[in-house]
């Protein structure tokens, strides 16, 4: 049976009081992401959306393939029809709108990890959370982007506080089935915008039907859900890939099938990286919590030798899962782990919490603060801020023109910044589909930069009124650029360092001299 302990839970005007603090500090946030952080935010939302509701977006290779899911591009098309109804689209409220959007929904979750943390651990704990939450580096770099990572994290934060949690819900009766069922619905949506999520539910399903008393509700009630849940996206999959209603039966799409079969059975999520075993533990949990580490530290030991919080220990292991099942996956990535840090920053606060002296906890704090917030400012308005800004200021040249993109695929936003339906090229890097080994454009251009502009001159808007590059290339094609027409009319600056050596240096513009900029 899974025992009941009751926290007292907050007034409704102390909750709304929490949430207008985050959600003041949530568009702050918002204001100051001026860089970019992973091609996914825009390529793998925002465009998608941008095809969905303006008719021009650049789709991917996994958009052809169906693996990915229209129910996260869904939430961001809908801010871009209420901006299309309202006249807006050509304003810079379409470039800004998304991101305070998942902003606000950052919010919620910044709510929602005090509110659990406060029913796990005790009222006592309610300052210690939310100091962490907000001070934390990675979710202020996070928070804001329209990624389905940090989609993902919200809905899985959301569906924890409805989640019967042993030691704290009572699964006795029927009291409880219809917050468990919120969860569901919830959880359901996670594990649909991100298929991966459904590890984190197989591991607290299993729990809980090891727990409960009440196993047939447990299980007809998820079993139920997830159904109908699995059901409306295979139908909202099915009308936007055939783009008709026409034959749906006969040609239904199922992604997280195509996804696993694409990515998990025929490797292709390899060609994206691979990382050792332990790269999470010794690379990826060190680089996320940084600061936060020897208060983690702290507040494992006190859970592990205070036997009132084995509460706690159920979404503890949930964590170690998650890390231990990610680890084995050749393909790893920061944003992978995200929804399971607001769990891990519980352990933080509590270990701050636990700090007996004042004096040091002021201490402590100050430390995070002159830590954390500096690498959130650094990452969040400086670093690969130029191809950002290159694209925004494109976005606002004259509409006569044409623009290729001469760097790494998927470098810079596309028409979800530019909005108009200019010509414009970029070195494409879809993976081997087929059993060809064939380099890829991007890697074929680098291989030999001129050589390859001048045998792809008749497949290019050539000349382009507008060539972008990073600083790093210049050399290389200098004379050439000049014998074509070019001079370098636009500089941004992009990052003082980067692990890829091709993104290094500003970014330049290189513009036709039959173009006046």
């Amino acid at each position: 049976m899974v025992q009941a302990t009751v926290q007292p839970s907050s007034t409704t005007s102390s909750l709304t009081f929490i949430f207008v603090i985050c959600f003041l500090f949530r568009l702050l946030n918002a204001f100051y992401t001026r860089t970019y952080d992973n091609p996914d935010e825009y390529w793998q939302g925002q465009e998608v959306a941008h095809e969905l509701v303006f008719g021009n977006g650049y789709l991917t290779w996994e958009w052809k393939e169906k693996i990915r899911s229209f129910a996260h591009p869904i939430a961001i098309a809908t801010i871009y029809k209420i901006i299309q109804l309202l006249g807006l689209e050509h304003t810079h409220i379409l470039v800004a709108a998304p991101r305070y959007f998942q902003s606000t929904l950052a919010a919620i979750a910044d709510v929602a990890t005090y509110t659990l943390a406060k029913k796990i651990i005790g009222n006592d704990i309610a300052l210690s959370i939310l100091f962490t939450t907000l001070c934390s580096w990675f979710n202020f770099l996070m928070a804001a982007r329209t990624l389905s990572n940090s989609m993902e994290m919200v809905f899985t934060i959301i569906a924890l506080n409805y989640w019967p949690i042993p030691g704290i819900v009572k699964t006795t009766g029927n009291s409880w089935v219809k917050r468990y069922r919120i969860s569901l619905i919830f959880a359901s949506i996670a594990c649909v915008m991100r298929p991966t999520n459904g590890l984190i539910w197989l591991f607290l399903g299993a729990q809980l039907l090891l727990c409960s008393n009440n196993r047939f509700k447990v299980a007809s009630n998820a079993v139920f859900i997830c159904v109908l849940v699995t059901v409306l996206d295979v139908m909202i999959d099915t009308r936007l890939y055939n783009h008709s209603w026409s034959n749906i039966m006969g040609n239904l799409v199922f992604t997280p099938y195509l996804f696993f079969k694409v990515n998990v059975v025929n490797n292709i999520s390899l060609l994206y990286g691979v990382h050792t075993w332990h790269w999470y533990v010794s690379q990826g949990i060190p680089f996320i919590f940084t600061t936060f580490l020897p208060l983690i530290g702290f507040g494992l030991y006190r859970i592990c030798t205070t036997p009132m919080l084995n509460r706690i220990r159920s979404l503890l292991y949930l964590s170690v899962w998650v890390v231990i099942i990610y680890s084995l996956l050749p393909h790893k990535e920061f944003r992978f782990i995200f929804p399971i840090v607001p769990l891990i920053l519980m352990i933080a606060a509590y270990g701050l919490q636990q700090i007996g002296s004042s004096r040091w906890r002021k201490r402590v704090m100050l430390l995070l603060v002159f830590t954390q917030i500096p690498m959130a400012l650094y990452t969040s308005i400086w670093h690969q801020r130029g191809v950002m800004d290159v694209m925004l200021w494109m976005r606002s040249q004259p509409k006569n023109i044409s623009v290729g993109v001469l760097m790494p695929c998927h470098s810079t936003p596309w028409y979800s910044i530019i909005h108009e339906k200019i010509p414009m090229w970029f070195l494409t890097c879809e993976p081997p589909l087929t059993e060809t080994n064939e380099l890829d454009e991007a890697d074929q251009f680098y291989a030999n930069p001129i050589e390859f502009l001048k045998s792809h001159q008749e497949d290019r808007i050539w000349p382009a009124t507008h060539l972008l590059l990073f600083d790093n290339l210049i050399p290389e094609i200098l004379d050439y650029l000049d014998n074509q027409g070019y001079k370098e009319c636009k500089r941004f600056f992009n990052s003082h360092f980067h692990d890829d050596k091709r993104r290094r240096g500003d970014v330049v513009v290189f513009c036709h001299q039959t173009h006046s900029s």
